[in-house]
């Protein structure tokens, strides 16, 4: 599991180069548009990726995990609520992203093989204490990234701004 998890790590820690990238083309204008999306536009889901990472980071470290990835500064943060902006521009919030994408790789670079198997207890920002499958938990932050770009291409398609970021066969063959 280890190895899928940090293939999946490299992934988001690539692609999320690319879709900034490419966004950091885009106007403001264009990156605060409503677009009919549970979190208004594209900067709001950008920032809604990134808080989830860091809200999940956050509960492995407030758990019994004792990983040095995890005593990093960059989990320090004021969760601003799911529908509110850590971040209201995209170079900061491009900064962060990037640190909590080598974060990741880190993290499950220094995270033994067995600990994916096994099961972890976190206490969520609502305070329930629950145990998870801690590699499956780890795979569906990937994913949830996955998703929500797909979302972000969606929205870039229609306003016809080129994008890919999908391209995991790539990081496979190359």
């Amino acid at each position: 599991m280890k190895e899928i998890l940090l293939l999946m790590a490299r992934y988001n820690q690539t692609v999320n180069k690319l879709l900034f990238d490419q966004l950091a083309t885009c106007d403001d204008e264009r990156l605060t548009r409503e677009t009919g999306s549970y979190f208004d536009n594209l900067l709001g889901l950008l920032n809604h990726i990134l808080v989830s990472d860091l809200g999940w980071l956050v509960a492995y470290r407030d758990s019994n995990l004792d990983l040095p990835s995890l005593n990093s500064p960059i989990l320090d943060f004021e969760h601003p609520g799911w529908k509110n902006n850590l971040y209201n521009n995209l170079m900061d919030l491009k900064e962060h992203r990037d640190k909590i994408d080598t974060l990741f790789v880190e993290f499950v670079e220094e995270t033994p093989n067995d600990v994916f198997n096994g099961e972890i207890e976190v206490t969520r920002s609502n305070g329930k204490s629950q145990r998870f499958p801690f590699g499956k938990v780890l795979m569906h932050l990937f994913n949830h990234q996955t998703h929500h770009r797909g979302a972000i291409s969606q929205i870039l398609d229609e306003n016809e701004v080129g994008n890919d970021y999908s391209n995991l066969i790539q990081m496979l063959m190359g």
